[in-house]
């Protein structure tokens, strides 16, 4: 089992992840804060990381594959927040962690690295088989960056 969690610009209130069984998709969902105002990003992080306990308690995760932060309305100190953060929960429980850039992903699964996050979903859904299937595109973005790291040649850690 892998756990797949990607940070992506736009999930700054909503993050999805994936968690990958055989090869195969076993799960997806969102997580985020429901609160419409601004917060502090050191609330956003420790929710993830909340967020995260309670997925690895669920599934065991093997490793831990995420989306580079891209930045965006981010402070370079919240973003050293978020990366360390992440870092620590991984070294903890002691899983690799692999992390890649949105445009890499998009490349691979999109054939672009400009892609929309519906071009993404689109390609992720015709690429598994999975056409139909009612899923957000921070779902399909957390399954895309799985596929990817499932099927890459060279895997090292971040």
């Amino acid at each position: 089992v892998r756990c797949c969690w990607p940070w992506t610009q736009e999930s700054v209130r909503e993050t999805g992840w994936a968690v990958f069984k055989d090869g195969a998709v076993a799960a997806s969902g969102i997580t985020g804060l429901s609160s419409r105002r601004k917060l502090e990003p050191k609330v956003r992080v420790s929710h993830m990381i909340d967020s995260l306990n309670e997925l690895a308690g669920q599934w065991s995760p093997q490793a831990m594959a995420l989306c580079e932060p891209s930045g965006i309305n981010w402070s370079m100190s919240a973003l050293v927040l978020l990366v360390s953060s992440l870092a620590r929960w991984s070294s903890g429980r002691g899983l690799p962690q692999f992390s890649y850039t949105a445009q890499e992903v998009r490349t691979a699964i999109a054939g672009h690295p400009n892609a929309s996050r519906d071009q993404l979903g689109y390609a992720i859904m015709l690429l598994l088989g999975l056409i139909g299937q009612g899923r957000s595109t921070h779902k399909w973005e957390a399954i895309a960056v799985g596929h990817y790291h499932l099927n890459r040649k060279e895997q090292a850690p971040a």
